[in-house]
């Protein structure tokens, strides 16, 4: 993440206030890592049904991936308008088409936003067939490109009583960290994050190398999106 917060640093002009204690900090959201979050318009199941992350709410119950429905402690928020610069191309989301991954509408998701695999390789390699990965490996898939973010988008951190797996109405799954968006920026102290999950969290380019491999072992693209999308309609089914 060094590239990414040195970018961002300097679009926020982050050293203009060293004065700033951690937790005044944490009060205010003009230090998002915008290369992590949730889109406003990804649609989370909640107690309620299916959601927009952009109007769930602190104490609002939302469906995790182990540990069924969990309240939300906080929510942090970035309104994009409020940049004074064009945002870095290294940030800049994914666009994910409609029907590719059961969507309905097209979805927009952060390039370190961390996601819950499942993996027939990694179940032989690691020992586990779940795996968490960065987003951005989806550009592996042709269908999925980055774009510039519109000036209206907004983007969200849910943050539990300790790290949890979110999941979304087309069977995704997103991790979302107890640790403050902020704590890439200044070094904070580990004891700020809640115990961490059990799964194996791998760097890009060992996810990279580990999809495309499964990719061609599948048979190709099509065949691995199909399994991919039966999977996760199961997961919707035992969450449902």
């Amino acid at each position: 993440m060094s590239v990414l917060s040195d970018a961002f640093a300097q679009l926020l002009d982050l050293d203009a206030h060293p004065a700033l204690a951690r937790h005044a900090l944490r009060r205010t959201d003009d230090f998002l890592n915008l290369a992590q979050g949730i889109y406003s318009e990804t649609l989370l199941l909640t107690a309620e049904g299916p959601r927009p992350v952009g109007r769930v709410a602190e104490g609002d119950l939302v469906m995790t991936f182990d540990h069924g429905l969990r309240p939300v402690r906080w929510v942090e928020r970035f309104d994009f308008t409020r940049l004074s610069g064009d945002l870095p191309e290294a940030i800049w989301p994914l666009r994910v088409p409609a029907g590719l991954f059961g969507n309905a509408q097209e979805r927009f998701l952060a390039p370190e936003q961390c996601l819950l695999l499942e993996s027939d390789l990694a179940e032989v390699e690691l020992g586990d067939p779940f795996i968490l990965v960065p987003a951005r490996v989806l550009g592996l898939l042709p269908q999925v490109e980055r774009v510039a973010p519109a000036s209206a988008r907004t983007i969200h951190r849910l943050r539990f009583a300790q790290p949890e797996l979110v999941m979304a109405a087309n069977g995704a799954v997103l991790l979302c960290e107890t640790g403050s968006i902020f704590d890439h920026w200044r070094g904070f102290a580990e004891e700020d994050h809640g115990p961490l999950l059990s799964y194996t969290s791998l760097p890009f380019d060992m996810a990279r190398d580990l999809l495309s491999r499964e990719i061609q072992q599948d048979g190709g693209i099509a065949a691995h999106l199909e399994k991919h999308l039966m999977r996760m309609n199961q997961h919707l089914r035992v969450a449902g």
